[in-house]
C-alpha cells in the first residue's frame, strides 16, 4: 500500500491494531448472574489498573498531579454504590454491557442536571468510564497497552490518544485517515515516530501476526514482505541508522552560517519530558509550548497552580534558554470535551483559540497569571495564537495588564516578560507592519498559515496537495511578516513545519528569520544545514524562488541546487527498529 509519508524513518515491526469505532449496540447475551459478576469485576480492577498506569505516565511526563487528572474516575470505580447499582442490573438479568450504559446513563443525569458547575463536569468522568469499560468487556485493546517495539495502525488518533501510547514502545503510526498537520502527527513528529496517513482500507488488510515494513518518505507500506525485501530494508534502516548518528557531532555546535548569521534552534514541545529532550538534542530552549495538551490531561481544566508548577518546572529544566509558551489554542482537531466547544460545520474557521479565550477570561486570565509567576524561574515569553485582528491582540493584552494587577494587589510574585503572536492567519500577515509595533515578536505558525492561504483543510487528503510548504504564495507571505519584523527590530521565527524541511531552510535564513523552531528529532539536522548554509548564496536562491509562479517549479529548482548550498542527508531523521 502507498499512503502521504508525513514522519520520516523505516520501521520494520510487527502490528498493534487499535480499533476506536463505537462498539456495537445491540443487546448483549445473558451468560448468567455468577459469570456476568465474575466478567464485571474484573471489568472494573482493569479499569482501575490502567487509570492507576495512565496518571503515573501523565505525572512523569506532564508533570501533573495524579488526584487532578483521573483521582475522581478512579474513586468511583471504587465507590460501593456505583458499582452496586450495576450489580443490581446484573441480578436483574442484564448482560455487563447493558448494565454499565444503564448506570452511567443514569449517573450522568443526576451530574447533568445539578445547577453547580464543578458537578455538572463530572458527567464527563462518567461517559469516559462507561467508554473504557464497554472497551474492557468487549476485549478491546487499550491503546496504552502496546507491548515492546511496535507499529501502531488506526483508522485515525486523536491527539489524546497519541499522548496516552507508551511513545517509546512505538516504532510507526499507520492511519487510514488524518492530516499532515494534524496534532497527533505532530506529535509523532516530536519523538521522531515514521508516520503515513491516507491509507484507506489499511485495517482490514492487516494481520497482527505478520511483519509490516513502513518508510515515512516514501509512504510505502509493505504486509508480511518476503525476506529478500526484508533484507533490503533492513539495509536500508541501518544505512539510516549510522547517517543518524553522524548528526549527533550538530548536538553540540551552534547554528550559525559560514558567513557569521546566527539562527536559533528552538523545539516544538507539549510536556516537561520533550523539554528535557530537545536539551539533550541539542535545542536552544522552547519556540512552541503547545499548552493545550496540558489542557488534554486534565479532566477539567487544570488549575492555576498545576499549571504553574508545569510552567515553572519546563523553565527551570531550560535555565537562561527561552520558553515561549503559546496560550491554550483549542479547537479545530484540538478537542478538550470538558470545555463545551460545540460541534462546527468548518471548526477550523471557527470557535478556536484566541477566539475561545478572550470569551472565558477567568479560564484566560488563570493560564496568564500561572505564566507571569512561572517567570521568576527561567526566560518565559508569553505567545497568542490565531490572531486575526488589531481589537483581538489588544484585548489579550489589555488581560494580561489586568492580571498583573491582580496579582499585585494579592501580594503574589511575578515577572514582567515579552509577548508575541502566532502569524497564521492572513489577515495577520497582511497587516503585519501594523501588529509588529504592539508585540516583541512573532512567531510564523506555518500548519496554519498554508491551510488558510489555500482554503485547504489541513486534516482533508483529499485536498492535502493544495497544503504546500513550496509554493511561492507562502514565501511572499513569509517575506512580508520578516520584512515587517525586521524594519521594527523584532524577533521573527518560525515554527510549523515548513520551518524544519532541509530544502527550504536557506530559504527562511535569507528572509532574515531569527529562529527555527522545530521537532525535537529534527535539531541536529537543522543546526547542520545552517552550518553549512552561506547566508549570500541563500539570499540569490531566495531573489530567484520569489520569481516563480508554482510549487512544481520551486520543486524543480531546488532540486537543481540540493548539494551546492549544504550536504545533508534527510533519511537520518527519525529512523527507527
Amino acid at each position: 500500500m502507498v499512503g502521504i509519508g508525513v514522519v520520516d524513518g523505516i520501521a520494520i515491526q510487527k502490528v498493534f491494531i487499535y480499533d476506536n469505532a463505537p462498539c456495537d449496540e445491540h443487546q448483549r447475551e445473558y451468560l448468567g448472574a455468577d459469570k456476568e459478576t465474575a466478567r464485571l469485576f474484573t471489568a472494573i480492577e482493569t479499569a482501575k489498573d490502567q487509570l492507576t498506569r495512565t496518571a503515573e505516565k501523565l505525572a512523569r511526563e506532564i508533570g501533573s498531579d495524579k488526584a487532578e487528572i483521573i483521582e475522581y474516575q478512579i474513586n468511583i470505580l471504587c465507590d460501593k454504590v456505583f458499582t452496586d447499582k450495576i450489580l443490581r442490573n446484573v441480578e436483574s438479568g442484564s448482560a455487563c454491557e447493558d448494565a454499565v450504559k444503564t448506570t452511567c446513563t443514569e449517573y450522568y443525569e443526576i451530574f447533568n442536571n445539578l445547577d453547580n458547575d464543578y458537578l455538572q463536569q463530572r458527567k464527563i468522568d462518567i461517559i469516559d468510564i462507561q467508554v473504557r469499560l464497554l472497551d474492557i468487556l468487549n476485549g478491546r485493546k487499550s491503546i496504552s497497552a502496546l507491548g515492546s517495539s511496535t507499529i501502531v495502525a488506526a483508522e485515525d488518533l486523536t491527539p489524546s490518544q497519541v499522548a496516552e501510547m507508551e511513545l517509546k514502545s512505538v516504532k510507526g503510526i499507520l492511519l487510514e485517515k488524518g492530516g499532515r498537520s494534524s496534532h497527533s502527527v505532530i506529535i509523532a513528529q516530536s519523538f521522531g515516530i515514521p508516520c503515513i496517513i491516507g491509507l484507506r482500507g489499511l485495517l482490514n488488510k492487516l494481520d497482527e501476526c505478520g511483519t509490516v515494513i513502513m518508510d515515512g518518505k516514501t509512504g510505502d507500506v509493505i504486509i508480511n514482505p518476503p525476506a529478500e525485501l526484508l533484507a533490503d530494508y533492513r539495509g536500508k534502516l541501518d544505512r539510516e541508522t549510522k547517517n543518524k548518528k553522524k548528526l549527533e557531532a550538530y548536538i553540540s555546535k551552534a547554528p550559525i552560517t559560514p558567513d557569521g548569521v546566527q539562527i536559533n534552534v528552538y523545539a516544538n514541545i507539549a510536556s516537561a519530558a520533550e523539554a528535557r529532550m530537545s536539551l539533550e538534542n541539542g535545542g536552544e530552549g522552547v519556540g512552541l509550548f503547545r499548552t493545550e495538551l496540558l489542557y488534554m490531561g486534565f479532566s477539567e481544566t487544570p488549575s492555576r497552580e498545576a499549571q504553574f508548577k508545569t510552567y515553572s518546572r519546563i523553565a527551570k529544566d531550560l535555565g537562561s534558554k527561552p520558553l515561549i509558551i503559546r496560550t491554550l489554542d483549542v479547537g479545530g482537531d484540538k478537542e478538550i470535551a470538558y470545555l463545551g466547544i460545540e460541534k462546527e460545520a468548518n471548526p477550523f474557521l471557527g470557535y478556536r483559540a484566541i477566539r475561545y479565550c478572550l470569551d472565558h477570561e477567568s479560564l484566560f486570565k488563570d493560564q496568564i497569571a500561572a505564566v507571569l509567576q512561572a517567570a521568576k524561574y527561567g526566560n518565559i515569553k508569553l505567545m497568542f495564537p490565531m490572531i486575526s485582528t488589531m481589537d483581538e491582540l489588544m484585548k489579550a493584552k489589555r488581560l494580561v495588564n489586568e492580571t498583573k494587577a491582580e496579582l499585585l494587589s494579592q501580594g503574589t510574585e511575578f515577572a514582567d516578560i515579552p509577548i508575541g503572536m502566532m502569524m497564521e492567519a492572513p489577515a495577520a500577515a497582511l497587516m503585519a507592519d501594523a501588529f509588529a509595533q504592539h508585540v516583541d515578536f512573532f512567531s510564523v505558525g506555518t500548519n496554519d498559515l498554508i491551510q488558510y492561504l489555500f482554503a485547504a483543510d489541513r486534516n482533508n487528503d483529499k485536498v492535502s496537495h493544495l497544503n504546500s510548504y513550496y509554493h511561492p504564495a507562502l514565501f511572499r507571505c513569509v517575506n512580508a511578516i520578516c520584512t515587517a519584523a525586521l524594519k521594527h527590530e523584532i524577533e521573527i521565527d518560525i515554527c510549523g513545519h515548513a520551518g524544519e524541511a532541509p530544502d527550504l531552510i536557506p530559504i527562511w535564513i535569507a528572509m532574515g528569520i531569527s529562529g527555527l523552531s522545530v521537532s525535537i528529532p529534527s535539531i541536529p539536522l537543522v543546526k547542520k544545514i545552517i552550518c553549512e548554509t552561506r547566508a549570500k548564496d541563500a539570499r540569490e536562491l531566495l531573489d530567484k524562488v520569489l520569481q516563480f509562479n508554482t510549487s512544481g517549479e520551486v520543486k524543480e529548482y531546488l532540486n537543481t541546487i540540493n548539494g551546492r548550498m549544504q550536504a545533508y542527508d534527510t533519511g537520518a531523521i527519525g529512523s527507527t527498529q
